[in-house]
């Protein structure tokens, strides 16, 4: 067990870590080895130091003993030829033995007793041959010439010879000390280098070696299991009681072959089914071939902008014979010459783009007529093919198409409205009339008369009339609106403060809450004031007395791409029947106005429509009524209207 330890240890191991273990190993080899060889070299580097303080101490020893020799040198030349010269040498001698003593005394060890009883006899000769040379300037040269005789300063030099004999013997045994040591290091240390490596590498191959051996034995396993089985058979893999990734591998193929032998049994099992299920198919495609041809519409392929697919609903309302073979390109033939060019460009331009189009061209017929037809076509992937592919339909709306002029002539017809209008003009003089000599009648009659009260409702219906003149031209005639840039915000609030007196009537309050995105838009300031006025005024009447405030809301919204912004008035007012919800917009429809005329919300859908938005009515009896307004942001100028 403990022999398998090691390889049982790397089979369990994940992969990666396995192969971080073949750097690792020479890199914690390399780490130790290297921190054995820096101790080492400090060791190495540490005799070198001690070896040149040793160099160093024998030169400041030898430079000692040169100054007293120099010293005793000076001393003597003078003594012998009293020459100035000697005496100057004999001073400076002094000096360097004064030197040299110093370096010594920092270099030498502390307690270096000999050197002490040698630098005490130095300064006793010192001040000995500086007596004698004081008494020799002031004229007694007996007492030197004794010293001299005596031999008594050879004494002092035959000691400091004696003391370095002794101090280079000892500084000569220390240096070979030092240099035995540094050789053992020095040996030790290629011992360790080259060991080290060694046993690195050693380390290296063994690891490489278990390691290949957990990876490649059981590969080799699988390999030999799947060679040994026949090229029809699924191979039963083993299992291998491993925690690494060849462990799980093993499993996931136990389980997938076993799964594949199942799906192989289904799909043989379905290799049959399919067979009749591709007659099935061939079956339908001529079915729906023929449902597509004998469509009552016309459905077409194109790639790019070349037709490469028509049924014969399309030759059909090309003109062509259903029956005849035909190039799908002789389709376009058939277009009315002034919409040919305008449908190639307008398909050409959503082919670039990549997006559906919907275009109404005219096909001629073999007699001189047209058929209206309406196109739609759309993008499909294919991959097979750089050029974008679209399928198409085309629809005959030319029935619907006359329909739109019936509609137009009947639109003419409105324009009948006109003369209510011009009626409602001749109307204005006799009302001036009613109303002025009303006026002055009024004038004839007390306070308490009950003629005058009859006056007064003849002014009354006179003025009420006068208003609903004003809206018949109103509705008749609108006028252009005159767009400048209009603070939305503002607006509504000169709308609450107009009808500030109605609202605190019913005590009610306006909220206004406006994005600021759309703060600022362009329209007829005029014309939309009156259009928030009717509408605020119609909620005004709907809603009870102290009922919930009336809300106008103001956002960004969006619609073919244009921008725009939609204004709603919310109250929670008694609301509009379903039946009269769809007719709102017509003249003379009002929903329980005690003195409306029914043409508000028209003379609304009129200004609206003049700005190229549009209005819409949302409403729940009892729950209350939205009035919403789309306009967008900038209007057009009339060139571009045209």
């Amino acid at each position: 067990m403990q022999g398998r330890f090691p390889q049982k240890f790397l089979d369990d191991l994940p992969i990666l870590p396995k192969l971080l273990l073949i750097p690792a190993i020479p890199f914690v080899s390399l780490m130790l080895f290297s921190m054995m060889t820096y101790l080492d070299v400090q060791n190495f580097i540490q005799g070198e130091e001690r070896l040149t303080q040793l160099y160093q101490l024998q030169k400041t020893a030898a430079q000692y003993m040169r100054s007293i020799a120099d010293e005793e040198t000076a001393f003597l030349g003078y003594v012998i030829s009293e020459n100035d010269r000697y005496l100057d040498r004999f001073h400076e001698g002094r000096r360097s033995i004064m030197e040299m003593d110093q370096e010594l005394e920092m270099q030498l060890p502390a307690q270096h007793e000999r050197f002490e009883d040698i630098r005490a006899l130095v300064k006793k000769s010192f001040f000995e041959k500086e007596a004698l040379l004081q008494s020799m300037l002031q004229g007694n040269r007996a007492d030197a010439i004794q010293y001299v005789r005596e031999g008594r300063s050879r004494e002092v030099m035959r000691e400091v010879r004696k003391w370095m004999a002794r101090f280079d013997q000892e500084q000569h045994d220390m240096q070979q000390q030092e240099l035995s040591r540094l050789s053992y290091d020095r040996t030790w240390t290629r011992f360790l280098i080259l060991g080290g490596g060694l046993v690195t590498l050693c380390l290296v191959i063994l690891a490489l070696a278990l390691i290949a051996h957990s990876i490649a034995t059981p590969l080799t396993a699988l390999s030999k299991v799947v060679g040994s089985t026949a090229g029809q058979t699924i191979p039963s893999i083993p299992v291998f009681d491993r925690k690494d990734e060849i462990g799980e591998l093993t499993t996931v193929m136990k389980k997938m072959s076993s799964q594949i032998r199942k799906d192989l049994d289904e799909v043989q099992q379905s290799e049959a089914t399919l067979k009749k299920l591709n007659a099935h198919l061939s079956a339908s495609e001529a079915k729906y071939r023929g449902l597509v041809d004998h469509a009552p519409l016309g459905i077409f392929m194109t790639r790019g902008v070349r037709v490469t697919f028509s049924n014969r609903y399309n030759q059909q309302l090309a003109g062509l014979d259903p029956e005849s073979g035909v190039d799908p390109e002789t389709f376009r033939q058939q277009m009315h010459p002034e919409d040919r060019d305008r449908v190639f460009t307008t398909f050409s331009e959503a082919v670039t783009a990549g997006r559906p189009c919907e275009i109404i061209f005219r096909l001629v017929q073999g007699d001189g007529s047209t058929r209206t037809v309406l196109s739609q076509r759309v993008p499909i992937m294919d991959f097979e093919s750089p050029d974008v592919v679209y399928v198409g339909f085309n629809i005959d709306i030319t029935t619907l198409d006359n329909l739109q002029l019936q509609l137009r002539r009947a639109e003419k017809l409105a324009t009948l409205g006109q003369v209510a209008a011009g009626i409602a003009h001749e109307l204005r003089n006799p009302l001036v009339g009613i109303g002025s000599t009303a006026k002055v009648l009024l004038d004839d009659f007390e306070s308490g008369d009950p003629k005058r009260k009859e006056i007064e409702v003849i002014l009354s219906e006179t003025r009420r009339l006068d208003r609903i003149v004003n809206q018949i031209v109103d509705y008749a005639r609108p006028r252009r609106p005159a767009p400048i840039r209009i603070d939305l915000n503002r607006l509504a609030g000169e709308v609450s403060k107009m009808l500030r007196p109605r609202l605190e009537d019913k005590q009610l309050a306006v909220k206004v809450t406006i994005s600021p995105m759309i703060s600022e838009f362009s329209a007829d300031r005029d014309l939309l004031r009156q259009v928030l006025l009717n509408i605020v005024d119609n909620a005004i009447d709907a809603t009870p007395k102290g009922g919930a405030p009336i809300e106008i809301t103001g956002h960004e919204l969006f619609r073919e791409e244009r921008p725009g912004l939609v204004i709603q008035v919310k109250d929670d007012g008694v609301g509009i029947p379903p039946e009269l919800l769809s007719n709102v917009f017509q003249p003379f429809v009002t929903a329980g106005k005690k003195h409306g005329t029914g043409l508000g919300l028209a003379i609304c859908q009129n200004i609206i429509e003049s700005h190229e938005g549009n209005i819409y009515v949302t409403s729940e009896v009892g729950k209350g009524t939205i009035v919403g307004i789309w306009l967008p942001l900038e209007q057009k100028t009339a060139l571009e209207r045209v």
